[in-house]
């Protein structure tokens, strides 16, 4: 997953242009999202997983925002659509 976070940050850092400090703090909230699923790659049913997981739940609401929003850009990077 390291390599995969590299990435990643590449990707944000040159197709979203976000900020290299932005560009990490997303990939250590897809790290949490991807601990809280207990997988290694997630999928388009990963935002409706999260949602039953009680850890998730006990976040604060700015922190969910941020998970959720993690989730999007890495299934967008990945090229997997939502819809």
């Amino acid at each position: 997953m390291r390599e995969e976070s590299s990435v990643f940050i590449n990707w944000l850092l040159e197709e979203k242009g976000i900020s290299k400090k932005s560009a990490h703090d997303y990939a250590s909230r897809l790290r949490r999202a991807t601990q809280l699923l207990e997988k290694n790659e997630l999928d388009v049913n990963a935002l409706g997983e999260l949602e039953k997981i009680d850890n998730f739940k006990t976040l604060s609401v700015s922190v969910k925002s941020q998970v959720r929003r993690t989730v999007r850009l890495y299934l967008e990077y990945h090229g997997k659509n939502l819809d």
